[in-house]
């Protein structure tokens, strides 16, 4: 499978000091699992839905692959909110990219993460509570992750000893585990 993975700062990975992001890690343990995956990290620093869906398209068909299935996982949010994009904008802009990628390939979304600042934090959740609700109604696959990130004291630390929006490694460590132990994920990448 190919799997392309579009986002922001956090889906890129920034302040992992190993490089891999969550989706780094996440396609190493469908490796071990016998899986074929063939990965793109498409995230943006500042990336907002409202840029994103006039670029995901473009960059995930260039990497398509006749006879080999496409798999687009999305996480978005976070530079929403930090780039103070209003809620209709971001709704309006999720709900057409998402739409427009459900027609071309299977689609997952994984849900904001939280920041230390405890606004922007309110605001993230509020976005990923319309986001979680949204792919209801769309019938898409959703990996709620900001409670279960803001519980965790993995990630606490590692947002902690980043700079307080993007974790180190460990946090991205324990994302990773998280979207592959949730129900909604497992079946997408063909985990039993």
């Amino acid at each position: 499978m190919i799997i392309c993975f579009f986002g922001d700062s956090l889906t890129l990975g920034v302040g992992d000091e190993a490089g891999m992001g969550w989706p780094g890690r996440l396609c190493v343990a469908l490796r071990r699992e016998g899986i074929d995956a063939t990965a793109y990290n498409l995230g943006v620093r500042r990336d907002a839905t409202v840029r994103m869906q006039h670029r995901w398209r473009a960059e995930a068909m260039v990497r398509r692959m006749e006879s080999t299935p496409l798999k687009l996982v999305f996480n978005f949010g976070v530079a929403d909110v930090s780039s103070a994009v209003g809620i209709e904008e971001s709704m309006g802009a999720a709900v057409a990219m998402l739409t427009r990628a459900k027609a071309e390939a299977e689609v997952l979304v994984i849900g904001p993460t939280p920041v230390n600042d405890a606004d922007k934090r309110e605001a993230i959740a509020g976005l990923s509570r319309l986001f979680e609700s949204m792919c209801r109604r769309l019938d898409i696959p959703f990996v709620p992750a900001l409670d279960a990130m803001h519980r965790s004291f993995v990630y606490g630390q590692a947002l902690n000893d980043g700079d307080g929006v993007h974790p180190t490694g460990a946090g991205y460590a324990d994302l990773a585990e998280h979207i592959l132990k949730h129900g909604a994920a497992r079946p997408f990448f063909g985990l039993k």
